[in-house]
């Protein structure tokens, strides 16, 4: 071989050489490029409280079939950042501390257009609560019809207790309060 064709030859192979490292090198540095970034998602919160509006009774005799104001309802608090607060369905137990007692107890002032009593023994308000608001009341009184109560227990009247029982669930993906309790259900 001459030193032309060795000469053309090495030049030859050092260009390809270096077009293999030129194009591996971008390709690389295509490849392992990043950038950086913050997450800017912030957490929602779903806070919800009790609200009971329950004067002092003045003392009824128990023959009369005392009867008291009390209101229960419960609110989608504005607790924290402003604005964090998602939107949430409310349901609602009622329990009794004296279960004789409970027999006589009738409530009144019940709404029955926003709340439903469902087979649970819950009720459901049906429409959900944005940041801030409540819940209309689920009842605003009962009495207690002493014909119901065993004569035994009738002393017992004024230490009688209603207690209520609440919960929220997120409404964000859920058509209705139905599928939004359904889901809840099966998640825990």
């Amino acid at each position: 071989m001459t030193e032309n064709k060795k000469q053309t030859s090495v030049t030859i192979l050092c260009a390809g050489c270096l077009a293999v490292l030129l194009a591996t090198g971008g390709t690389a540095a295509f490849l392992t490029s990043s950038d950086r970034t913050e997450n800017r998602i912030a957490v929602g919160q779903n806070t919800t409280r009790i609200v009971e509006e329950f004067p002092d009774p003045t003392p009824v005799p128990i023959e009369e079939n005392p009867e008291y104001r009390k209101k229960v309802l419960a609110v989608n608090t504005a607790e924290g950042k402003n604005g964090s607060q998602v939107e949430c369905y409310v349901r609602m137990s009622v329990g009794y501390s004296h279960s004789d007692i409970s027999r006589g107890v009738v409530l009144k002032g019940q709404d029955t257009e926003n709340w439903v009593l469902a087979e649970d023994g819950y009720y459901y308000f049906i429409k959900p609560l944005k940041e801030g608001e409540s819940t209309t009341p689920l009842f605003t009184g009962f009495w207690v019809d002493s014909s119901k109560v065993n004569k035994a227990y009738l002393e017992l009247i004024p230490e009688f207790e209603i207690q209520i029982y609440e919960e929220s669930v997120q409404a964000e993906g859920f058509a209705d309060y139905k599928q939004a309790w359904a889901a809840y259900q099966v998640s825990v």
